[in-house]
């Protein structure tokens, strides 16, 4: 449109001639008022999409919300308004007032968790009135009715109860008059695709679907609509799989997959021993999958080298390797170093191993097959200098059997820096595209992928300055062994959207700052002369989980099961369950964090127990201490409310805290009165289901 072309464009042919003859005079004159003339529109088109809840800013929502009487949410920390979903339904929500279908899409709205209403006196155990019966309301269940024996202590439960006079707004009754439940599913079900299964016994035809061997079970996948058992983030029950089967598995997005070249069919079954289905002769072979320990098995004389699987698996949080979005994270990876990162890179390379079928390859660079061929041609690649930016992108969910180690680590000459992520190719620009969002670095996208290393990976940085720092990133990988940092001049390892199932050993590198940004490891052992060890938003679980005796510590908001050893520590909103021994205690704190009274730390503020009193009664439990588990370091719903919003902000202790769960529970408490029908009282239940492998793994024990 002509109100959108440059001013000097709309100037007579006769006059920008003129002015090309002159050079350029007026242009130069009229590009000021080309500037004011931007920002007007701009601003012009601001105030037309902050007309809509859909497309306004931030912090417009709370003046839409004065219009319609949405009261602030006092319990957001910053005074932020109520969420944008529940202000655009807000008129919605008061039309329907009442139904159970409001109160579950309100719930939605506000914490964004699925939710399911069950109103409780629908389930009493009452005498029946011969005009008005309830066939579906039994005084005694039926026990051959093992799919709803199954539902027990589910929210889908119907089974009827006898009358629990206790207020279910306080979370103790719930089949009572008047009572009605509110369930939200804190975990979340993330896609996983093209994974290559484990092996456990190719031979026996014994696989898992999680690359690293362990038993973890299946979920299945949060669809739109009405909440239903099949469509809940939750582990997928072996009966749930054999009623369901068609429903599951069919149509374009199944709930899990096994790429098998012979066609093949399904069968649900009980694979704690591993039992193989027998052959057939009547149609294709049968494979039997166990949904609750994420195992299948093949059936005899079907001995595949590679098995390639998708499934969902179950996650509390944004933590860890994994397929979700993490371009926010790796924008803080880039800059913990404190030094910005050049806008063009100098080298780059993908590993994929299948990059034989990526059409992409002739266009984009360099594509490789294996870890060691990037590192190689990292390593060995002419012209290097210092200064130096290189990015290795691995493209896919293979799992790579092989050890970077020794002649095959990682070398990071002085001053060189580099990227090894899982994501999709780069074009070779770390500026961000138009339609990327601004905290987001590169031109890649930095989910999807995530491929599992089983080995070990190693890296050094020969003796040396340079102007900028030497630094390796790495981001989103899973790493079966461990990794290691062998003597030299490394300035900064930083490890982001990471899981390490081996320990991080650093050694002799007297510069090296190692930084953790939402990473689960089992330990991170500093040896030697590292000055400094950063942990935010991790997780570590060995039982000697942090030993940095000469270097300084600073936690925030982690969560440590082990033991704690630094020269010095600082931390803050975190979890340190195994204990602490402070060389210099004369230095640093702990704050607004849980550890044993018996913590050698200098100076404690606002922590927890505060006294031995206190100490018999406030501990963290968890929905489950076995890494990998759905739940893994999860706080538990029962938990004491100390650790639950123990943080400075009024938020949970740990590494879940970005989660902000104690205050959408605040908004969602405050807004339910005023959605019920008069006479009723609603309770907030975690439908959190217990991890069935833990009792497997408990009963192999």
């Amino acid at each position: 449109m002509s109100e959108d072309r440059p001013v000097y464009d709309l100037l007579p042919a006769v006059h920008r001639n003129r002015d090309a003859e002159l050079g350029h005079p007026l242009r130069a004159l009229l590009e000021p008022v080309e500037e004011e003339l931007r920002r007007l529109r701009e601003d012009i088109d601001g105030l037309y999409d902050n007309w809509f809840v859909e497309t306004c800013a931030e912090w417009v929502l709370p003046y839409l919300g004065d219009l319609l009487g949405v009261e602030p949410v006092a319990a957001s920390p910053d005074g932020a308004a109520p969420r944008r979903a529940f202000i655009a339904n807000t008129l919605r929500h008061r039309r329907r007032k009442g139904t159970p279908a409001t109160l579950e899409q309100l719930a939605q709205d506000i914490t964004g968790l699925p939710a399911k209403v069950v109103e409780y006196f629908q389930l009493l155990g009452t005498t029946q009135h011969v005009n008005h019966p309830r066939l579906g309301n039994l005084r005694t269940p039926d026990l051959r009715d093992t799919g709803r024996l199954q539902l027990l202590g589910t929210p889908f439960d119907q089974v009827a109860r006898t009358a629990d006079v206790r207020h279910v707004d306080r979370g103790r009754g719930r089949y009572n008059l008047g009572a009605v439940g509110l369930h939200l599913w804190r975990l979340s079900s993330h896609p996983y695709t093209d994974v290559d299964a484990r092996a456990v016994d190719a031979a026996a035809g014994c696989w898992t679907f999680d690359p690293a061997g362990r038993d973890l079970p299946l979920f299945t996948r949060r669809r739109g609509g009405p909440t239903r058992e099949t469509e809940i983030p939750a582990p997928l029950h072996r009966l749930t799989l054999h009623q369901h089967m068609e429903q599951l598995l069919s149509g374009p997005d199944p709930v899990f997959r096994i790429g098998l070249r012979a066609p093949h069919r399904l069968i649900a079954a009980d694979l704690s021993e591993w039992t193989r289905p027998p052959a057939t002769t009547d149609g294709p072979p049968w494979v039997a999958v166990d949904p609750l320990l994420g195992r299948f098995t093949l059936p005899p004389g079907m001995e595949p080298d590679r098995v390639r699987v998708d499934f969902n698996q179950g996650s509390p949080g944004d933590i860890g390797a994994g397929p979700h979005d993490r371009r926010a994270t790796l924008g803080t990876a880039l800059a913990a170093a404190g030094t910005s990162w050049p806008d063009t890179v100098d080298w780059q390379i993908g590993v994929s191993r299948n990059h034989a079928q990526d059409p992409r390859e002739p266009s984009y660079g360099r594509v490789v097959a294996t870890l060691h061929e990037a590192v190689q041609a990292w390593n060995t690649r002419p012209d290097q200098a210092p200064g130096q930016t290189g990015v290795i992108v691995v493209m896919d969910s293979a799992t790579y059997h092989e050890n970077l180690t020794g002649k095959r680590a990682i070398e990071i000459p002085p001053g060189n820096r580099l990227l090894l992520v899982a994501a999709h190719w780069p074009s070779g620009l770390i500026p961000q595209p138009p339609d990327t969002p601004a905290s987001a670095p590169g031109p890649f996208a930095a989910a999807g992928p995530r491929p599992h290393l089983v080995g070990s990976l190693e890296v050094v940085a020969p003796l040396g300055r340079a102007a900028r720092p030497g630094e390796l990133v790495l981001d989103g990988l899973s790493v079966e062994g461990g990794i290691t940092v062998r003597p030299g001049d490394l300035d900064s390892l930083v490890v982001s959207d990471c899981t390490v199932i081996g320990r991080l050993l650093a050694t002799d590198n007297p510069r090296l700052t190692v930084r953790l940004i939402r990473t689960v490891c089992a330990g991170v052992w500093l040896d030697g002369t590292l000055p400094g060890l950063r942990l935010s938003d991790s997780i570590l679980s060995n039982g000697r989980a942090v030993l940095a005796s000469l270097a300084d510590v600073e936690i925030e908001a982690c969560t440590i099961l082990g033991t704690t050893l630094a020269r010095t520590l600082t931390a803050s909103d975190s979890i340190l369950r195994g204990g602490i021994d402070v060389r210099e205690g004369g230095q640093g704190y702990l704050r607004y964090s849980y550890a044993p009274l018996q913590s050698n730390v200098s100076r404690r503020y606002r922590c927890h127990p505060a006294d031995p009193v206190a100490a018999a009664r406030v501990a963290p439990s968890f929905t489950s201490e076995r890494p990998g588990a759905p739940g893994f370091c999860r706080l538990a719903a029962d938990g004491p409310s100390e650790i639950a919003t123990g943080a400075e902000d009024g938020g949970a202790l740990g590494a879940f805290h970005f989660l902000h769960q104690p205050w959408w529970m605040a908004d969602l408490t405050a807004q339910l009165d005023r959605y019920l029908r008069f006479g009723l009282e609603a309770g907030v239940f975690f439908a959190d289901p217990t991890d069935p492998t833990d009792a497997f793994l408990e009963g192999q024990q």
